[in-house]
């Protein structure tokens, strides 16, 4: 009789896998072509067709780049500073969001107290964040969700810049490989499926660089069965690796629209569904654009030339020698950009900046350049690119 019951409880706590469908979107943040429909509170007609997609989903996440608050008080800081009112919460709110991303290089554009009322706005809405936190070890949390029967783990790091946290202050979560590689072997221990969204790599480029490509295939190593690349603001490439993609590069999906700008105003929503009559995660591309009346699908024959366009790209994410070659030849072309932030002293400068204690530096280099000069050492894929430029340099002089 016992054994009986035993066997019962074991089939009646057996959760019951239904197909789930998961919608994650690139970047997202009001620029001021879309502010009259946060303003209005109107996602009908910021998100267009692309609304029933969200609708029709179970579970909707995406990267919210900008700051939510009602009192903006910027950093000192390199780059643009990107906020919005609190309220503006709720355009995601009521377009059906589950869960927002935080993990990128603009949440503490506004300081801590932004993060915290950003973290904050999200509670109130009823939105679980992922990547940022009070401090380090609140960032640094997986989120678990248990979606019709499937139990999905979810990890979002960002590249440090201006944006981490610390021990004992808000922020963003980076990745540390000592500890969050075995993080992701841990969750994956604890669930069906591992998501992993990684902001990083460089903006504009289309292709994986080396150290991007080793990473995110070191993700996949440790167990994630799916990573997405955002921050680019272009669609990159996909990459087949151990059976499982990775995105390099969603690109754009809410980040206003540029006039002659094709790059910028395309992205890709990641439609994911889950089915036990699939061994594995099955991943489809949805493109979207934005036009001067919000964002919008994609018509079917752009969608065609699009795909076809990025299955041929993609070909190349398995060629080594074409991904060293052609992230030279990208840094190649940034030298003039990088080359003035970090260097500009002969010995003689270098001697006399000696004996000034530093007075020639500070002379020459305000300490907003001073502050581009330290994003660019820490920042990964900032540090990649001086890095590939520096060597090119020094082999040819």
């Amino acid at each position: 009789m016992r054994k009986l019951k035993a066997s019962h409880k074991i089939i009646y706590n057996k959760m019951i896998k239904t197909r789930t469908e998961i919608i994650i979107c690139g970047d997202l943040c009001p620029t001021n072509d879309t502010l009259p429909f946060f303003e209005e509170q109107n996602e009908s007609s910021l998100f267009n067709d692309v609304l029933p997609i969200f609708q029709n989903a179970d579970f909707v996440m995406g990267n919210m780049e900008f700051v939510l608050t009602d009192n903006p008080k910027s950093i000192l800081k390199a780059g643009p500073v990107l906020w919005g009112k609190i309220r503006y919460i709720n355009i995601f709110k009521n377009a059906g969001f589950h869960l927002l991303s935080l993990a990128n290089n603009h949440i503490k554009d506004c300081g801590s107290s932004g993060v915290q009322s950003s973290l904050e706005a999200c509670e109130q809405a009823g939105i679980a964040i992922l990547g940022a936190g009070k401090n380090l070890q609140e960032a640094k949390k997986s989120y678990i969700k248990i979606i019709n029967g499937w139990k999905i783990g979810f990890f979002a790091f960002a590249e440090q810049e201006f944006n981490v946290a610390t021990d004992s202050d808000y922020g963003a979560n980076y990745l540390d490989p000592y500890e969050d590689l075995d993080a992701i072997r841990s969750l994956k221990k604890q669930v069906d499926f591992v998501i992993v969204i990684y902001h990083g790599g460089i903006e504009y480029y289309e292709y994986p660089s080396p150290l991007l490509q080793k990473k995110c295939r070191k993700f996949i190593d440790k167990g994630a069965d799916l990573v997405t690349c955002q921050h680019s603001h272009c669609i990159g490439t996909i990459e087949n690796y151990l059976s499982k993609k990775i995105i390099y590069g969603q690109g754009n999906t809410l980040f206003g629209y540029r006039k002659n700008d094709e790059s910028w105003n395309q992205g890709l929503l990641l439609k994911l569904i889950l089915s036990e009559d699939n061994e594995g995660l099955e991943v489809n591309y949805i493109p979207v654009e934005a036009t001067p009346s919000g964002i919008k699908v994609m018509n079917n024959e752009n969608v065609t030339k699009l795909l076809s366009l990025l299955q041929e790209k993609s070909k190349y994410t398995e060629d080594f020698t074409f991904i060293q070659n052609s992230w030279e030849a990208f840094c190649s072309r940034k030298k003039q950009s990088y080359m003035p932030y970090l260097l500009g002293f002969n010995r003689f400068l270098i001697h006399f900046n000696r004996i000034t204690k530093n007075g020639l530096v500070f002379f020459l280099f305000r300490k907003k350049y001073i502050r581009t000069s330290s994003n660019i050492i820490r920042c990964e894929a900032h540090n990649e690119v001086i890095q590939t430029i520096l060597k090119e340099y020094l082999n040819h002089k």
